[in-house]
């Protein structure tokens, strides 16, 4: 039995996934099929409140999301999981929680 939970929350074409507890192989197993199955075009990964991580785990997601289509960002990894994504060839972009909050837009030409 795993001690993450794992939430959703859908806004604006953005789909956030907040995980609290432990982040292991079976965590990541669960992250890894909600996020193929995700319709959305931007996928947050939020692991803000998650208080330990299994070096495996993160292998398991990164190999999920290497071929991913879509823009996936994420929020509260140290500098050894994102390390750990990156020599498992994900791209990784990191959002501060102020730009995590504000959903996409399209932007306005700037007046001249």
């Amino acid at each position: 039995m795993t001690d993450c939970t794992i939430t959703c929350e859908r806004e604006e074409g953005r789909t956030t996934y907040r995980l609290a507890g432990v982040f292991d192989r079976a965590a990541a197993w669960t992250l890894r099929e909600k996020v193929e199955r995700d319709a959305g075009r931007d996928v947050l990964l939020d692991f803000t409140l998650v208080r330990d991580f299994s070096d495996l785990g993160v292998a398991v997601l990164a190999h999920g999301l290497t071929n991913a289509s879509r823009r996936v960002l994420f929020r509260g990894l140290r500098q050894h999981q994102l390390r750990i994504l990156r020599y498992c060839g994900v791209a990784v972009d990191e959002v501060s929680a102020r730009e995590a909050a504000v959903p996409p837009t399209v932007s306005a030409p700037a007046a001249v």
